[in-house]
């Protein structure tokens, strides 16, 4: 079923392994080069921000294609088709890419993939969806072909974007079946826990699978507790929730605190670096989710109390860490591996942040009249 054979996929991955130890400064470049000669040559692939522009520029191109065809096209059906039609042409561009050009991991023939994807479920949808039937069934039927193009993607091609397209299209078809809104909420919430389950212990997965799915643990750990925030739209409202805290809410704010401090706790016990994000961020949506779950009036110092409460949290780990023998606890410590090698990523924020303007630039003053002082016609001030 998989385009790639195992061996190619297996030579990437360990390839993929020692880059990222010559860049924590695990081993030298000299004895990186002397590992990657033994594990044979590494597939060519493109580097992230390649990809990207080649996965746009590709994505547009086709659009553009599709568009051309289908311009002042009105029937559901005919659409449906037409879709479908150029589902096939994708994925038959991308095949050949693959097997033609030796591609991997390229770009291309990722949106080919991700494009055959979304044509395969916005087709089914038009086919067989809408003339009298209700929105659900169409929404129904959309996701259902989502999540089943998604899998059979993923089987096919390995992509860690088709994964997480499963659990979305598993995610809607849920939450447009399911009676009432609470319902939704803790039958999402149950989906994705029982799919973060069968991702980490699916017996026999190999560990460059596992790997590949560390982005979709992440999407699943983070979802969970999203899925029950009954107040995660007014995080960002400054202002008072006048709602009760009914039994249910009760619940789902013990629920949004309790499930991602477990998750972090699971992260750092499995030194599983996707599930320690997924837990941080999670407790921290928790936290900023309080005041509106009890009804409390925002104040303009709450960033502040909330930041400073971060840097005493960030200064008490450091300095637990840095007590410990040689300052490392188990496999943690607050010394970067490969010493100062600058802000990295961090640095980087900071510096389009510093580089932000305060305020927005003042333009040109917009021209003002001067009441037909001037004349015009016999106009006047008064007129």
């Amino acid at each position: 079923m998989r385009i790639f054979p195992a061996e190619l996929e297996e030579r990437a991955f360990r390839h993929a392994r020692v880059r990222e130890w010559k860049d924590a400064g695990l081993v030298s470049a000299q004895t990186a080069a002397n590992i990657g000669a033994e594990i044979g040559e590494a597939p060519a692939r493109a580097a992230w921000p390649l990809r990207v522009v080649l996965f746009g520029f590709s994505g547009l191109c086709l659009s553009a294609c599709i568009g051309l065809f289908t311009i002042g096209i009105r029937d559901r059906t005919a659409i449906g088709v037409w879709c479908l039609v150029w589902a096939v042409i994708a994925v038959a561009a991308g095949e050949t890419l693959i097997r033609a050009l030796k591609a991997y991991r390229q770009g291309a023939e990722e949106a080919l993939a991700a494009a055959a994807v979304v044509l395969c479920a916005f087709g089914a949808e038009r086919l067989f969806g809408g003339a009298g039937r209700s929105w659900d069934f169409s929404t129904e039927l959309f996701s259902f072909a989502l999540a089943a193009a998604s899998a059979l993607a993923y089987a096919r091609y390995g992509y860690r974007l088709a994964a997480i397209g499963v659990a979305v299209g598993l995610g809607v078809l849920v939450s447009s079946s399911s009676g009432s809104v609470n319902a939704a909420r803790v039958e999402l919430a149950a989906l994705y826990a029982a799919l973060l389950a069968a991702v980490t212990f699916w017996p026999d997965l190999p560990r460059r699978a596992r790997v590949r799915l560390e982005i979709a643990r992440f999407f699943l750990a983070l979802s969970v507790p999203l899925c029950l925030n009954l107040r995660l739209e007014r995080i960002a409202g400054g202002y008072a929730y006048g709602g009760g805290l009914d039994a249910f809410a009760a619940a789902t704010l013990a629920a949004i605190v309790l499930i991602p401090a477990a998750v972090l706790a699971w992260g750092v016990s499995s030194r599983a670096r996707a599930l320690i994000w997924a837990g941080g961020i999670g407790f921290l949506i928790a936290l900023c989710s309080v005041k509106p779950y009890l009804g409390i009036a925002r104040n303009s110092w709450d960033p502040a109390v909330l930041g400073a409460a971060l840097i005493a949290a960030a200064l008490i780990l450091k300095r637990w860490l840095d007590a410990a023998p040689a300052g490392r606890r188990g496999a943690y410590s607050s010394q970067e591996l490969a010493g100062d090698r600058g802000g990295g990523a961090l640095g980087l924020l900071a510096g389009v942040v510093a580089a932000a303007p305060g305020t927005a630039p003042s333009g040109p003053d917009v021209p003002r009249g001067q009441g037909g002082n001037f004349g015009g016609g016999g106009a006047s001030g008064a007129f």
